[in-house]
């Protein structure tokens, strides 16, 4: 018989307490029921997607209950070191990951930890790349119909950050999708045979991967309005990239041609070049052109109205004209102390830094737009423990 809620919010009640003889009480009573690593596997879960002083308590009760499970399964102490490591899992840190935890409890104690990535997807977006790994075939399903949202160009099937190697089958299930984001995976080569399913995307992000070359499927989607490939293996010269058939759709590293800056292409050309080092901002645009050799600001800039955030430092670059201060969406611009420019000009709100050393803004990490979604994730821990008033304990 399973564990009841309110047996389960005494033994937290127990754990809670900062007493020995406590936390080997609610030990025995887990033990005599058989729901140790039940209750475990649940506490972790509420600990890993609790906040503030609720997470300040479970992290308490965690830590009694560790240390006398570790002692009682006679854990070495590397075992030890490596369990008692969970407790610095903070979900609100920069980057935070709890996949990298949750084999210790598999390998250690022996717990089943699809349950519990299940539970932090359906609360946080979180451990998708295992359940794509270890997930039955119901898993998978629904973790990418979860990762569906309305985007920039329409319904878009978001894959990033999966630790990807291939393209999971279960992914051909949506192939009627405006935009596919595979961002920030580990992809070395790419399925021509696979995008061929694709027939309606207007948008396919591979930026940050490890592609070495420019995927054969590209032209077979007549659709496609943007392909990113950006920060991946390939890097295409300046010329080569201007002969390509998809240069109008397609952002990728560019490497600079000996001789040649941005300035002496015409309007068009440099227009196209300057989508490659556009990137977003909190919704607004920033570029960074900096030691680029541009002696004069090229007419290209304005195709690009929403620039807000534009880096030109270390540039011989004599003055700023009058057109590139109005620009509407303008907001700082960095340059050399010796480049001049008429304030009068200067587009409302903007302003124009020199020689001060200043970096563009740091794009932050938004929430992921699926995220609302994943509430429709089917998932539950082993044991309901409630939790009101733990933080008054």
């Amino acid at each position: 018989m399973p564990l009841s809620e309110k047996a389960a919010t005494n033994v937290l009640r127990l754990l809670s307490t900062e007493d020995k003889r406590n936390s080997a009480l609610a030990f025995r009573l887990l033990s005599s029921q058989q729901a140790t690593d039940d209750f475990l596997l649940s506490l972790c879960g509420y600990f890993m997607a609790a906040r503030g002083s609720q997470r300040l308590a479970l992290r308490k009760a965690l830590q009694a209950l560790l240390l006398i499970t570790i002692k009682e399964r006679g854990s070495s102490t590397q075992e030890a070191n490596s369990l008692m490591w969970l407790l610095n899992y903070d979900p609100e840190q920069k980057n935070a990951n709890p996949e990298q935890f949750l084999p210790y409890l598999e390998d250690i104690l022996g717990l089943d930890i699809l349950a519990l990535s299940r539970y932090l997807f359906f609360r946080e977006g979180q451990c998708g790349a295992l359940l794509l790994r270890r997930g039955n075939a119901a898993d998978k399903a629904a973790l990418l119909q979860s990762r569906i949202y309305n985007g920039g160009y329409g319904q878009t099937l978001d894959l990033s950050r999966l630790e990807l190697n291939q393209i999971p089958d279960e992914a051909n299930q949506f192939k009627e999708v405006d935009a596919l984001d595979l961002s920030y995976n580990r992809l070395q080569s790419f399925d021509v045979f696979f995008l061929h399913r694709f027939q309606e995307l207007r948008f396919l992000d591979l930026a940050r991967n490890a592609l070495s070359r420019i995927p054969d499927g590209l032209p077979l989607l007549h659709q496609l309005q943007e392909i990113d490939l950006r920060k991946n293996r390939v890097k295409l010269p300046l010329f080569e990239y201007l002969r390509h058939p998809l240069k109008d759709i397609l952002k990728i590293n560019l490497r600079q041609e000996p001789g040649f800056t941005l300035d002496q292409f015409d309007e068009q050309d440099v227009a196209c070049i300057l989508k490659n080092y556009i990137f977003d901002v909190d919704g607004q645009q920033a570029i960074k052109l900096s030691g680029m050799g541009i002696r004069s600001i090229p007419q290209g800039f304005q195709h690009y109205p929403r620039l807000a955030f534009i880096d030109l430092q270390d540039n011989p670059i004599g003055y700023l004209p009058s057109w590139f201060l109005k620009l509407p969406g303008l907001r700082e611009v960095y340059c050399d102390r010796g480049v001049e420019y008429n304030p009068s000009y200067l587009q409302e709100g903007a302003a124009v830094f020199k020689d001060q050393s200043r970096s563009l803004p740091r794009p932050r990490k938004p929430s992921p737009p699926w995220l609302a979604n994943a509430i429709h994730f089917s998932a539950s821990l082993p044991i309901v423990i409630s939790l009101g008033g733990l933080d008054e304990w």
